[in-house]
């Protein structure tokens, strides 16, 4: 029998070609060509040919037939191919009804997730709502350890309900749903109560967050004022987490110089700093990803499940704006979000 040997390596380029016999005329190849180059520009049709004229014939269609040898069980070939094929096409469809069977899980899980954290958040604000006027009510006539007990119970409901909204942001996020309600806002004032909200955890651990914001009133921001809250409470709940008792974070708000924005206007520049325990190089590529976290526990063991930064990161994006991180082991983080800022009304 005439014929030819092929060795090939794993991404199908000859290494070596032998010859049983006389060969096979015509095809010769040097080591690296790909195996299917053989048989020259109708690869696919002049392959099969080279292995049976009848199956050739067969595939008419792909290109013209090749007068060889038949080779013994090259119809048992052409059979157990057929089969082959018949198998993947079967799992092709299996594969495509599985796929369809998890969408809709996973769609039931986002809608059963968005739900349970939509009826959560009512209640913590109640919470919240009624230690804040106990404290106001009975101010004077608290002790100290009753005073306490109420921070505790405004601080634990807070931190939750940022958990609670993370839920709601991933669930959305998921199915493709984030919207904003983007509007006007005066960013300087959407700051300042943010932070004065955010002193009530900082205050569990004695830190103290300083603020600072331009004299001069900044253009008006085109923002969803409720996503801006929620990037504020997940930057500065981080930095209180990863810093020292006793430690200060800083806030600062400026009006980003020389950068072009959205209509008109330029860019604010928000910066939340702390000197806490920083983060790793490694870990740093990482950050913004979903439950991305880093090897370091808070310092006083607080977890984390790695969602914050990551909805932090579409918030921004979605603005139209970007985030970064600048943080090293020993020297603290800094987190800077650009955003875009919209010109003032005459």
């Amino acid at each position: 029998m005439d014929g030819l040997v092929l060795t090939c390596d794993h991404d199908g380029r000859l290494r070596a070609l032998h010859r049983v016999g006389a060969g096979l005329p015509g095809l010769t190849g040097k080591p690296g060509t790909p195996f299917p180059a053989l048989f020259g520009p109708d690869a696919v049709a002049g392959a099969l040919d080279a292995l049976n004229p009848r199956l050739a014939r067969r595939l008419a269609p792909l290109g013209s037939a090749v007068a060889t040898p038949e080779l013994p069980g090259a119809d048992a070939l052409f059979d157990e191919m057929t089969l082959l094929n018949n198998e993947l096409a079967n799992v092709q469809r299996a594969l495509a009804k599985a796929n369809a069977e998890l969408a809709a899980s996973n769609e039931q899980k986002n809608r059963l997730m968005g739900m349970l954290a939509h009826d959560l958040r009512t209640p913590l604000q109640v919470v919240v709502g009624f230690a804040e006027l106990l404290e106001q009510r009975l101010d004077g006539r608290l002790e100290a350890t009753e005073r306490a007990c109420l921070e505790r119970i405004r601080e634990s409901s807070l931190s939750m309900r940022h958990m609670v909204e993370d839920a709601l942001s991933l669930a959305a996020l998921q199915a493709g749903r984030l919207r904003l309600a983007r509007r006007p806002s005066d960013l300087a004032a959407l700051v300042r109560r943010n932070v004065s909200m955010n002193r009530v955890l900082a205050e569990g651990k004695c830190i103290t967050i300083e603020l600072s914001v331009p004299e001069r009133p900044l253009p008006m921001a085109d923002v969803d004022p409720a996503k801006l809250d929620q990037l504020l409470n997940n930057l500065l709940s981080n930095a209180v987490k990863y810093s020292d008792r006793g430690g200060r974070v800083r806030v600062a708000l400026s009006e980003a110089a020389g950068e072009v924005g959205g209509e008109g206007g330029g860019r604010a520049r928000l910066r939340v700093s702390d000197d806490g325990r920083g983060i790793p190089p490694a870990e740093l590529a990482q950050l913004f990803q979903p439950f991305a976290r880093t090897g370091r526990l808070g310092t006083e063991g607080e977890g984390t499940v790695g969602l914050g930064l990551y909805i932090c990161r579409s918030i921004v994006e979605g603005h139209g704006g970007r985030i970064t991180a600048d943080s090293a082991p020993g020297r603290g983080s800094t987190f800077t979000v650009d955003l875009p800022l919209v010109a003032s009304s005459p």
